[in-house]
């Protein structure tokens, strides 16, 4: 009797676990601040100060660090991510505990001369045996759930990053739309003055005019892909207040100087990828799990102690035991699905480690092209329309061209700024993308384990008790 009674306290000692009462948000936090190199604070409920840091941060032109300090302190959609940890923390919890006990009174009558009655308490018994197992299987699940909420958080910044870019880029296209139509509407007036002197023919008023037309359409879209791209940045950012002013610097940020080669995107992948990581945690909780499934078959063993009064008076105290015949439910339902999960959960880690490689040599070919199309832009192309221009310019001072040939001229210049402005765009894009690679948070999730959930993890450790 002592020797169970023993048994039970050490169990409930067992069963009180350490959990963050933050639930782990400060742990993702330090993580997503170390892979992203930037120093991000959230809080659970918005405050004044974080009002106010908002404010300060979109008071001057808006850098793409400061447009995700921005969202991360103030978007709702990071609530909904971070709420995750409150319910990863809850099945810890409850993988860290066992079922209450079951009291039981039984009163007799008739009895003669004493009332006879029995008291019992009962616990299960398989639940504390495996106690240990369930809470390192929720340990385990519960830092998957960790990494989970980080490569989102990673992958809500990226997001932001990507808007960002579109924002810079949209912007841009109408300045360069508005040169374009400038011009074109300085050359069908041009076209129109000429005709009426009967110096052009009608065809030539009317491919002027067309012109003119298609550029007002082409700035009009511009337009509208500048609204639509404010309003993206707008939502990732969760400003609730569509009058705050606030603007993006009209031009990209300068290229770094360098790029990192192959091997070096490599070894920082290795040690980066959150994926590969969340793998590796659902392969050890799918292991966790199979030992679990195996005393599937003996379900409910409850042991109790019962005290029993009969009617004669006398008193009879002692331990019991209810333990279920394993003869039609033997428990294989149970084993076969443990396995099948750890089957999963390994090919899933092999399918991850095979694509991984590939994925980030995709991202790094797509930034070195990216980078050289910004580079021959920068350095060839746009110096080269410069050149046409001036040279242009200087032939129509000197009466060797007509005023559409250097208005034309102005035109492709400015086609080629527009040209320039795409590929400065997509180099951005590009980069995003690779530190998705090496952050292991791609926006293709076919194979993304982060896709599983806390309830999935629960759900399978109560099989195994079943």
């Amino acid at each position: 009797m002592k020797r169970m009674t023993m048994l039970m306290a050490v169990a409930l000692l067992a069963s009180c676990v350490s959990v963050p009462r933050d639930a782990g948000q400060s742990d993702v936090q330090q993580a997503v601040a170390a892979r992203s190199q930037q120093n991000v604070q959230w809080s659970a409920e918005p405050s004044a100060t974080d009002d106010k840091r908002v404010r300060t941060l979109l008071a001057d032109d808006l850098t793409v660090d400061e447009a995700v300090a921005v969202a991360m302190t103030n978007s709702p959609r990071l609530q909904i991510t971070l709420a995750e940890l409150g319910i990863a923390r809850a099945d810890l919890i409850e993988a860290s505990t066992i079922t209450n006990p079951l009291f039981e009174f039984e009163l007799r009558v008739p009895g003669e001369p004493y009332r006879p009655y029995e008291l019992r308490l009962a616990q299960s018994l398989i639940e504390l045996i495996q106690l240990p197992r369930r809470r390192a299987v929720g340990r385990a699940a519960f830092d998957a759930a960790q990494m989970r909420v980080s490569a989102s958080v990673l992958r809500f910044g990226a997001d932001v990053r990507a808007s960002y870019y579109d924002l810079v880029a949209a912007a841009q296209h109408v300045t360069q739309n508005n040169t374009i139509a400038d011009a074109a509407r300085a050359a069908a007036e041009v076209a129109l003055e000429q005709h009426k002197a009967e110096n052009i023919t009608d065809l030539d008023l009317e491919n002027e005019q067309a012109l003119y037309e298609q550029a007002k359409l082409d700035l009009a879209r511009a337009e509208r892909q500048l609204v639509v791209a404010r309003e993206a940045l707008v939502r990732a950012m969760g400003l609730r207040d569509s009058s705050t002013a606030w603007r993006v610097p009209e031009t990209f940020p300068a290229l770094p100087e360098s790029e990192l080669d192959q091997q070096q995107l490599e070894q920082l992948a290795a040690q980066q990828r959150l994926d590969l990581a969340i793998a590796r945690r659902e392969l050890e909780i799918a292991q966790r799990r199979v030992p679990l499934a195996r005393l599937a078959a003996l379900g409910e063993v409850d042991v109790d102690v019962h005290y029993e009064r009969e009617p004669s008076g006398e008193h009879t105290i002692g331990p019991g035991i209810e333990l279920p015949i394993p003869i039609f439910n033997t428990g294989r339902a149970a084993r076969t699905r443990a396995e099948a999960e750890l089957l999963r959960a390994r090919h899933t880690l092999n399918a991850l480690l095979a694509e991984s490689s590939s994925r980030l040599r995709t991202a790094n070919a797509t930034l070195t092209e990216a980078r050289a199309r910004v580079e021959y832009y920068r350095d060839v192309l746009l110096p080269r329309r410069r050149r046409i221009v001036e040279l242009t310019k200087l032939e129509h001072n000197a009466m060797f061209v007509g005023v559409f040939q250097l208005l034309q001229a102005r035109q492709n210049q400015a086609q080629a700024q527009s040209g320039s402005i795409e590929a400065q765009r997509e180099y951005w894009s590009a980069r995003t993308n690779l530190d998705r690679a090496l952050q292991g948070i791609a926006e293709d999730s076919s194979f993304d384990p982060a896709s599983s959930t806390m309830q999935e993890n629960q759900a399978g450790m109560s099989r195994g008790n079943h």
